[in-house]
């Protein structure tokens, strides 16, 4: 009972989050520089035409109205208009299945790496295996995304070929060749993020007198791991992992950018650069909503994977 209030009180405050998203992301398009109006209709375009679009895009309206308007438009799944005519909504679907992919092979790979180094550090705790492991982890936080990705192209795709360069295939062979590269690239900041946490949580719970007795018991191997050892450690790594969301999301710009896969990333990029005010909008009120949902998950699964909260 106690655990369904306290889902209850976490969905009310993400309501109240994302209406704090909605006004922050509409007050960053508004002081952004250039004009909408002018944007769309160009530079030769008369002082008359930019008026009357501005009229009609309600642009001529005080700001609150203007956010009223926009939080309207918003729960009728309304974006917009990109300056090229195509609907908000029809750029972001288009983009949104690469994203999903490369944020999936990114955190696959991040998550079962840092699980695999976490154990092995913990097992070796304190020895020279351990202390140079930690180290290398320590360094890998200082490589460059772009950079990282340079060099798996430059060093594996090209002169192997068993990579692609750009782009996502096809079937689902292709599409997994296609996210090996750029998921190790993205993994390579948020494994030692995880890992050094996770390693410092499965020391904990290894000494813990819970797994004592369990192995007094003859429990051993895989139903020690997961039953017993993984469960206890993973809390705060997957509170941790949520926090770090946001570092995912812009990751994916960056990945999208280096592998030439078009995905909201890259859209995100180019309406940037074209001052395309409506898809930078709403590309980035789905990153904040992905980052405020993925916080809220990570928070819901921590407390399942407590034993104190699932007694709740």
């Amino acid at each position: 009972m106690i655990y369904i209030r306290s889902i209850a009180n976490r969905v009310g405050q993400l309501i109240v989050v994302l209406l704090a998203v909605t006004l922050a992301v509409f007050v960053l398009t508004q002081v952004a520089p250039g004009d909408a109006a002018r944007l769309r209709l160009g530079p030769r375009a008369s002082e008359e035409s930019v008026e009357a679009l501005r009229q009609e895009l309600g642009l001529d309206r005080s700001l609150p109205e203007q956010y009223l308007e926009y939080l309207g438009r918003l729960l009728r799944g309304d974006l917009g208009t990109s300056v090229n005519g195509r609907p908000v909504t029809e750029i972001i679907a288009q983009g949104i299945g690469p994203t999903f992919w490369l944020l999936a092979g990114t955190l696959v790979v991040s998550v079962v790496s840092a699980i695999g180094i976490a154990w092995v550090a913990a097992m070796k705790r304190d020895g020279g295996f351990d202390h140079g492991l930690r180290l290398v982890l320590l360094l890998s936080l200082f490589l460059p995304t772009f950079w990282v990705g340079f060099l798996l192209l430059r060093f594996i795709a090209i002169p192997t070929g068993w990579f692609p360069v750009g782009g996502l295939g096809d079937s689902p062979g292709e599409l997994f060749a296609s996210l090996v590269l750029p998921s190790i690239a993205g993994a390579i900041a948020l494994t030692p993020i995880l890992a050094r946490s996770l390693r410092s949580s499965l020391i904990d719970v290894l000494d813990s007198e819970y797994v004592a007795v369990a192995r007094s018991l003859g429990i051993r191997g895989r139903t020690l791991f997961v039953d017993h050892v993984i469960r206890n450690a993973a809390g705060p790594v997957v509170t941790l992992l949520a926090l770090n969301t946001a570092y995912l999301f812009f990751g994916v710009v960056i990945l999208e950018w280096t592998f030439d896969i078009g995905g909201l990333g890259s859209a995100l990029i180019t309406a940037s650069t074209t001052q395309d005010v409506y898809v930078v909008q709403g590309i980035t009120l789905l990153f904040a909503v992905g980052v405020v949902v993925a916080n809220l998950a990570g928070e819901l699964l921590s407390d399942a994977l407590d034993p104190r909260g699932a007694q709740s």
